[in-house]
């Protein structure tokens, strides 16, 4: 009897095994590119986790910004940068080209604001900061991008900590649902936006140096801000109010000490919104906010745009968007002379 009949095929017995192996190698380094990749690019990784972080990193990757927009969703959906920026220099065109880029997101807090000044870096090219002045901005709860430290006691949180050593893990919200969508924004397109494209359309479009088209028919009448300034009588405020006013004082003064000037501007709202406060109960707080700051307040809930103008009762369409920046940018014009 021959021995070697009992022993299988060097190749029936390896062949499943050298499959696994090749698997489990194969998996090994992508794995380890992705870690690594993910090391070469961390603060993008991380950036792409919260909304603020997003925008900050983006705002960073611009060479030169002289005018930036800050607020929430309305200032978002509703301010084209390059539009307004065009139509100041159409106005004064001794000012240049003013390069802007819209910081706003989608869920802005008092908070987020005075986090996110200092990762703004107070860059000598900045100029002019104009901040959205509206219930949201004043009333959203704030939306913290980091974890807050906590000792691990159990097995299983001492295993979460320890493999939080690796990048993929430490930055696994990059890769769901919102964070997974911010990637190419931050990886691929980011200086060539402007900080409004939330679409990724749009954010192509901006990468391919395809522009907005300017407002059509805009009737600068149909835009007069109601304006605070900085001398207004004291105006006393209920206990929230009076902290969101000093707040917001803080957020101006933390540009102004740095020789950056400061502006408040209330979007627009639709005539059909049913609850505009706005309009009417915040008026002795934007009052407030421009006294403690020293700066102005441009409310635009005075004007009176069309309603084709709105997607809904306070965001603006594409159209919307091109006919508020062009009264922001005519206004900024005569902001950016007085300085």
């Amino acid at each position: 009897m021959n021995p070697a009949s009992d022993v299988p095929s060097a190749t029936i017995l390896d062949s499943p095994n050298r499959r696994l192996v090749g698997f489990l190698l194969g998996l090994l380094v992508m794995v380890s590119a992705i870690e690594l990749g993910i090391r070469c690019n961390e603060s993008l990784f991380e950036a792409a986790t919260h909304r603020a972080l997003a925008k900050a990193a983006i705002f960073s990757m611009h060479p030169r910004v002289e005018v930036l927009f800050l607020g929430t969703s309305r200032t978002q959906d509703g301010v084209n940068p390059e539009l307004a920026s065009r139509a100041a220099n159409e106005t004064s065109p001794e000012l240049g080209s003013l390069p802007g880029f819209n910081a706003a997101f989608t869920g802005s807090s008092l908070d987020a604001l005075l986090a996110l000044v200092p990762r703004l870096g107070f860059r000598r090219d900045l100029h002019l900061v104009v901040v959205e002045l509206s219930e949201p901005q004043i009333i959203n709860e704030p939306a913290p991008w980091e974890d807050h430290p906590f000792t691990p006691t159990t097995l299983e949180e001492r295993f979460g900590r320890q493999m939080r050593h690796f990048a993929l893990v430490r930055h696994r919200k990059a890769f769901l649902g919102e964070g997974l969508g911010r990637l190419p924004a931050l990886l691929v397109f980011g200086e060539s936006l402007g900080g409004w494209e939330t679409k990724g359309s749009q954010q192509i479009a901006s990468w391919l140096g395809r522009k907005e088209p300017p407002a059509s028919n805009f009737d600068s009448s149909l835009w007069i801000p109601r304006r605070f300034a900085g001398g207004t009588p004291e105006h006393p405020l209920t206990s929230p109010r009076e902290t969101a006013a000093n707040r917001l004082a803080e957020v101006a003064q933390s540009f102004r000490e740095r020789g950056i000037g400061v502006l408040f501007a209330v979007p627009p709202l639709s005539a059909t919104a049913t609850r505009a406060p706005e309009r009417n109960d915040l008026q002795t707080l934007f009052a407030e906010v421009a006294r403690r700051s020293g700066c102005e307040v441009w409310d635009y809930t005075a004007a009176r745009p069309p309603e084709g103008l709105f997607k809904d009762a306070g965001h603006l369409n594409r159209e919307g968007r091109a006919h508020y920046s062009r009264a922001l940018g005519n206004r900024l014009a005569e902001a950016l002379k007085d300085r």
